[in-house]
């Protein structure tokens, strides 16, 4: 029988082409212990510091957290159970997991590890995730009740949901004792999860061993068909067309694929095509002293200059969504419209732009080869702006967003929405700036966003919560701090005898298993 089937929960992340192009044409899973998957290239393996979604994949093969997601909710990783307040959270650590060189995982290690996560240095926005903005935890271990306990000063509903994020895996002795080594994957016995990094080809190729001693597999609630690879292999591969291909050709056996290419596996037997909502693109801009972006009118006038449904078409072909607010109308508190969002007015964008200077970087994930943001620059040229676009890779676009603060005007922001909450794209607009330990991109200073996110982390009810944060939102909707684009589709194809779940929207937890 013929079948292609559209799955959801699965994902995967862009992908090059020449080391591919040595494998073996229609490799089977008859025997297979293997599976070959896509990725961009990543920044680091120490997963205290993950950016961009390559080093989040990576970091949740080797290091596991305490929590993990599932559809039903959360479910234990290296903690069995735990309980919470918006200020505490305590956590009781499993007492079979080891590191990969033998040493038994302890609530002492635990702590270690989570210290090294919370150090003031530390400038990774999943660390906000975790312990909240401008927090800083007190962490202790009792070995003997086998517990860890996290207290933050100020209130963070969210601090369990963000420990359950790849960023925060625990780290084992051997790395935190060698954090350069960490970083450049070399040091051996610092995992504490399934997988150990074997061979790194630098832009090509990132080749990971399963422990033969590891079982602290979740107990998932969700079935989760076949058996983990033996091998797990990373692929850089930009090329999406040529990833098709190789799918095809037996050379890769998940991979993600543009829009225009799910076509090619109608009616192939076995393949899977799974469409996925993932990545929440919208502006920030740069309101320090120096952009043309202090000006809240100059603002609105890029605003105007948009036609989202075209950045949509653009970007996802029509398999995108565009945004009622800051997430996916899926995600809770979502509106189902949003009548603040001003509509394209070219004539207006024009008044408010002509001649005015814009520097625009944005990472080329927007489309192919970023070509929503070309869209986006053209769009401003055609308002009268001059537009000086740095369409760039991941790892550079963090760097200058993120350490050079007055290198850029304006960015494409693509927001991962780890926490699946309105409140993740929040912290990018409110509190400290990123400068001063805070997730504030752009030095946005809205004192209405402000106080209505303050009220949301103290909110009774889930009613009020969602009504603190869709007025955080609106506030900086309506004074033109940003504008919200789409959701983003990422699409992946599996060849038959090959599967990866996302279990409970985790971005960057994906399950890959083998049932051919």
């Amino acid at each position: 029988m013929k079948r292609s089937t559209l799955l959801t929960g699965v994902t995967a992340i862009t992908a090059s082409t020449a080391l591919l192009l040595t494998g073996c044409a229609g490799t089977t899973t008859e025997s297979t212990d293997t599976i070959r998957t896509t990725i961009d290239i990543p920044s680091t393996f120490d997963p205290s510091m993950t950016m961009s979604l390559p080093d989040f994949l990576l970091a949740r093969t080797s290091y596991d957290t305490l929590v993990r997601k599932d559809d039903s909710g959360l479910v234990g990783g290296l903690a069995t159970e735990w309980t919470s307040t918006p200020t505490q959270a305590v956590f009781t650590i499993r007492t079979d997991a080891t590191c990969s060189d033998g040493t038994k995982i302890t609530p002492t290690i635990v702590k270690n590890s989570l210290d090294y996560l919370a150090r003031p240095e530390n400038s990774a926005l999943s660390k906000i995730q975790a312990f909240g903005g401008g927090n800083t935890p007190t962490i202790t271990a009792d070995d003997a009740a086998g517990t860890v306990t996290i207290d933050i000063p100020t209130p963070w509903t969210s601090m369990v949901d963000g420990l359950s994020v790849a960023t925060t895996g625990i780290i084992c002795p051997a790395g935190l004792a060698d954090p350069a080594g960490l970083a450049a994957g070399t040091v051996k016995g610092s995992e504490s999860g399934p997988y150990v990094l074997e061979k790194s080809e630098a832009g090509v190729s990132y080749t990971y061993s399963l422990r033969s001693d590891y079982n602290a597999w979740p107990t998932w609630t969700t079935d989760i068909a076949g058996k983990p690879a033996k091998t797990l292999e990373y692929i850089v591969s930009p090329d999406s067309t040529a990833t098709s291909n190789l799918v095809i050709g037996g050379q890769l056996d998940i991979g993600k694929i543009q829009a225009s290419s799910m076509d090619r596996f109608s009616g192939m037997d076995g393949y899977e095509i799974a469409v996925n909502r993932f990545s929440d693109f919208y502006l920030v801009f740069n309101e320090r002293e120096g952009s043309p972006f202090t000006d809240p009118v100059v603002r609105l006038g890029v605003i105007q200059a948009i036609d989202r449904d075209n950045f949509q078409t653009v970007t996802s072909q029509g398999t995108g969504e565009v945004l009622t607010t800051l997430v996916a109308k899926t995600v809770p508190c979502a509106p189902a419209e949003n009548k603040l969002i001003p509509s394209q007015d070219v004539a207006a964008a024009t008044k408010a732009l002509t001649g005015v200077k814009i520097r625009f970087v944005a990472p080329n994930i927007a489309g192919p080869a970023g070509a929503g943001n070309e869209y986006i620059a053209e769009a401003l040229r055609a308002a009268g702006a001059t537009v000086d676009i740095d369409n760039t890779d991941v790892g550079t676009w963090i760097g200058k967003i993120y350490g050079q603060p007055d290198a850029w005007d304006l960015t494409m922001y693509a927001d991962l929405d780890f926490l699946g909450s309105l409140t993740s794209p929040l912290m990018s607009f409110v509190g400290p700036t990123v400068a001063d330990g805070g997730g504030n991109v752009g030095a946005v200073y809205n004192s209405v966003a402000d106080e209505a996110f303050g009220q949301s982390l103290n909110a009774a009810t889930e009613e009020e919560r969602c009504a603190a944060l869709n007025k955080s939102a609106d506030a900086l909707i309506s004074n033109s701090d940003t504008l919200p684009l789409i959701n983003d589709a990422f699409i992946y194809v599996q060849r038959p005898g090959f599967t990866v779940r996302m279990l409970g929207g985790a971005l960057d937890d994906p399950i890959f298993r083998i049932v051919g």
